[in-house]
């Protein structure tokens, strides 16, 4: 079956290829005097996504009526993250799929958040690509609702019956897990390989080679997110951090008791509250 889900993830069979949008904000360096311009340039040219993005703008009550308007508001980074997120989820439209396709993506948000928040704290480099890591880590799962959805569901009925990873369950029932589905996407996408790698070894830390402190960045905003309901991605085990993921945050001096975290959490559920993605607030 394995060799099945390759096939069928490099023909990519009516799977939409990377969006022209989002092709075009990967190209954007983080640099907002020199790109503001050309963001401004993508979102207008895009009729839904300039309505969307006036309309989260303006959630707060504001009167904001003009992109250029909206990206003073926001800012070129906000800006930006909101445009991916907003063009990666309008990509697949899936009927009757084996989870909830809003939670799904509430989820995937959420973890871009709290990932970019994260680095923010620790590793402020890293900022810019942790919310699009975050964001695209579970992309693999798409893929198994477009071509295996009944499938897959029986992965997270196995999920919920165990109390196990998902991803266990994927490799037992498909012989592959959404984790490397979504590097073989990733590669079709010519994402940049420090995301694909993210994609590949979200649950497998200790493999990763390129951009491991990015790889446990994300891992670790999966892990936050899962403790604080935001979205939900199908897996049923409880949410813990791994001895491999409790040892790369060491690095980086993380207590990792609840009591420890809680200012960091704050942080999180205040900005995901924000977005309606947690139940806490």
């Amino acid at each position: 079956m394995q060799a099945d889900i390759k096939r069928i993830t490099q023909s990519l069979i009516s799977l939409p290829t990377l969006p022209t949008v989002v092709a075009q904000l990967f190209e954007l360096v983080d640099d907002e005097k020199c790109e503001r311009k050309a963001l401004e340039q993508i979102v207008s040219g895009d009729p839904v996504l300039a309505a969307r993005l006036l309309k989260t703008t303006n959630a707060g009550g504001e009167s904001v009526t003009g992109i250029h308007s909206a990206i003073s508001k926001l800012g070129f980074e906000q800006v930006k993250d909101i445009s991916l997120e907003i063009s990666m989820s309008r990509a697949f439209e899936l009927k009757n799929a084996a989870v909830d396709l809003q939670k799904f993506w509430d989820h995937c948000s959420a973890v871009g958040i709290v990932a970019r928040i994260a680095a923010g704290e620790y590793e402020p480099d890293l900022a810019s690509d942790a919310f699009t890591a975050g964001l695209l880590h579970d992309i693999g799962k798409i893929v198994l609702l477009q071509y295996m959805n009944k499938e897959f569901e029986e992965t997270i009925h196995l999920s919920k019956s165990r109390s196990c990873e998902l991803y266990l369950a994927e490799k037992e029932l498909l012989g592959v897990d959404h984790g490397q589905i979504g590097s073989w996407l990733a590669e079709n996408w010519r994402l940049p390989r420090a995301i694909n790698e993210v994609m590949q070894y979200h649950h497998h830390l200790e493999r990763a080679q390129i951009n491991k402190p990015l790889v446990t960045l994300v891992s670790f905003a999966d892990v936050l997110c899962r403790i604080l309901g935001a979205g939900d991605g199908g897996n049923y085990a409880p949410p813990v951090f791994t001895p491999q993921l409790a040892k790369e945050l060491d690095k980086w001096h993380i207590n990792l008791d609840l009591n420890a975290l809680q200012p960091l959490m704050l942080l999180c559920i205040d900005e995901l509250n924000k977005r309606n993605l947690t139940q806490y607030g």
